[in-house]
């Protein structure tokens, strides 16, 4: 399942990504469009393109592409991850394998020699940590690691389907 996060959903976006499902955010089109906004029309026209879910908190936007797209409401990130949940039997099983970049969507790869990216993260993390992924994308090459701020986020998400 691949998805499209309108505008107004970028932190959605990322997150989504974190739990493996490859999510394009709205402002990721500006270049391909040369425009900022980029319309609706152009998003929905590249979710089609592109056998994705357009994910939308504007209602009018959402009637006009509603048999291709997700409405949520309300706010905040775990609300809206809990309506997808409910929406689209979506999993929220972390796993650093799968995980996407939250930048920029690209896959990432594990990282065979921990010096090979030392000069990425802070001293700190290098030193405390021995597993590390890297994003593929040669343009942005973030490093991601199994941290402290993923286990908040676990725990969250799991708070939210408890609840």
């Amino acid at each position: 399942m691949k998805f499209l996060a309108d505008a107004m959903l970028g932190k959605l976006a990322r997150f989504l990504r974190i739990f493996g499902y490859d999510t394009i955010y709205a402002s990721d089109l500006i270049d391909h469009y040369h425009t900022n906004p980029v319309p609706d029309k152009k998003i929905n026209e590249y979710a089609v393109r592109s056998n994705r879910i357009v994910i939308t908190k504007d209602l009018q936007f959402y009637k006009e592409i509603k048999e291709n797209a997700i409405l949520i409401e309300g706010e905040g990130v775990y609300n809206y991850l809990n309506q997808l949940k409910r929406k689209l039997n979506l999993d929220y099983d972390f796993n650093m394998e799968k995980t996407r970049c939250s930048v920029c969507n690209t896959t990432l790869k594990k990282v065979n020699n921990k010096n090979s990216i030392e000069e990425f993260v802070k001293r700190e993390t290098f030193k405390n940590y021995n597993e590390f992924f890297q994003c593929t994308n040669k343009r942005c090459q973030k490093v991601f690691w199994n941290g402290p701020h993923i286990a908040d986020i676990i725990r969250k998400i799991q708070n939210m389907t408890e609840n």
